[in-house]
């Protein structure tokens, strides 16, 4: 009856028990606090409405010492000498199986959807559904902005499977070319349709589209997924530091003014007015100039030997992302001093590397936790002044200590 109370509970704890099988398989065996402290970030709520949430619920907060109970029962592990948890034979088997699974999740996702590679390679297969769906919706409601744009698509597909080709053979800087000469080809495309647009309106002999309506629908579908490309291709791009992708982030980005021209100019026909669509996409050619002439200038520098800055290319929502990650790591500073005692600058940088980038994790997924750029040694100084300053931590001698204002923070956000 005991076992199936804790297989019950099981579904509360969701696979925090997996998460204790990989440290035992990893360090060995481990004391319950030793569990508890290696997967606080499992088990610790960084969020009071989140806290709340679950209070008012009646949510159970994730445990170690319930999922060891359940995994004691399922004879996966046991209590041994010093009060140490250790796999059994069946544990052991259950944890490299475990193992297996996960480092061939990250083996996929590392190899199908994050190196370099492979981003060229999906964005080349994402841009054909794209170009087919505006060529046809730009046919069949006689749009020439769609259809122009359905064939601006189809060859920033060719650039794609150029900019693959030159990953693949280590030649990244002709793909880099490549997008920007296409960037710049649009740009005249842009401003001979506009013109012609005026000049068409000027002369009475514009012909409006016919349905307006599947042109924003089907331009709306195209923005979404230029934004999510975008996004994609800028994140695989500063991971890998390729140049290449980092074009091909912004030339998508300029797809989605593209489509954002196209539904100003849909929406106005609407009324009747045709000549809107035409001031809108010369003023997208401009801003698409501007970011090839970026382009040619991070370039150039490449060419002369210097890397490229790539601190300047931000990803969307990054200053509020990177603003979250930041106030996480702060809080665990806080925790870490008070729940574990810890006081100097070396036990916390130690206790921040040992949570957030824990050694029984293949990389490729704590990198998205801590960042894969945050060195937690060189940035001390940017994580605790806050935390001096707002008067949470004092310090003495190189030892931190929690104030009256900290406690009161720890006491009304994330336990164990």
């Amino acid at each position: 009856m005991a076992c199936m109370v804790q297989r019950k509970r099981r579904r509360i704890n969701g696979d925090l028990s997996n998460f204790i099988l990989l440290i035992l398989y990893k360090d060995g065996p481990q004391t319950i606090e030793q569990l508890k402290e290696k997967t606080a970030l499992q088990t610790i709520n960084f969020n009071t409405r989140i806290q709340k949430r679950r209070r008012i619920r009646g949510d159970k907060q994730l445990s170690a010492v319930t999922a060891c109970k359940d995994l004691v029962c399922r004879d996966w592990i046991r209590l041994g000498a010093q009060a140490k948890y250790e796999l059994t034979d069946i544990g052991q088997v259950e944890a490299e199986q475990t193992t297996k699974t996960l480092e061939k999740s990250a083996h996929k996702l590392e190899t199908q959807l994050l190196s370099p590679s492979a981003a060229a390679r999906n964005t080349t297969v994402s841009y054909v559904p794209v170009a087919i769906l505006k060529m046809a919706a730009g046919l069949i409601s006689g749009s020439v902005g769609l259809i122009a744009d359905g064939a601006d698509t189809i060859v920033d597909t060719a650039a794609s499977a150029i900019v693959w080709a030159g990953i693949k053979f280590k030649k990244e800087v002709i793909g880099t070319l490549t997008i920007i000469s296409l960037m710049f080809l649009t740009v005249a495309l842009l401003f001979y349709n506009s013109i012609s647009s005026i000049l068409a309106n000027l002369a009475g002999t514009f012909l409006p589209m016919t349905m307006p309506y599947v042109v924003i629908a089907v331009e709306l579908i195209v923005l979404l997924s230029m934004f999510i490309l975008s996004f994609y291709q800028r994140v695989v791009g500063k991971r890998s530091q390729n140049f290449a992708l980092i074009s091909q982030s912004i030339d998508s980005k300029n797809a989605i003014y593209s489509a954002v021209a196209v539904i100003v100019g849909a929406v106005f026909s609407l009324f009747g007015i045709y000549w809107v669509d035409a001031i809108v996409g010369a003023i997208i050619a401009v801003r698409i100039s501007i970011d090839g002439a970026g382009l040619i200038r991070e370039t150039v520098r490449s060419l002369q030997g210097s890397a490229p800055e790539f601190s300047k290319f931000k990803l969307p929502f990054e200053k509020q992302i990177t603003q979250r990650r930041t106030n996480i790591f702060q809080h665990w500073i806080m925790h870490t001093i008070h729940n574990d005692k810890l006081r100097t600058k070396s036990e916390i940088v130690a206790s921040l590397e040992k949570t957030f980038r824990p050694n029984y994790i293949p990389a490729v997924f704590t990198e998205f936790m801590a960042g894969i750029d945050v060195n937690f040694e060189a940035n001390f100084v940017e994580l605790i002044a806050p935390l001096l300053n707002e008067g949470y931590l004092t310090e003495k001698t190189g030892r931190y200590k929690l104030t009256g204002r900290g406690k009161q923070y720890i006491k009304n956000t994330a336990t164990y």
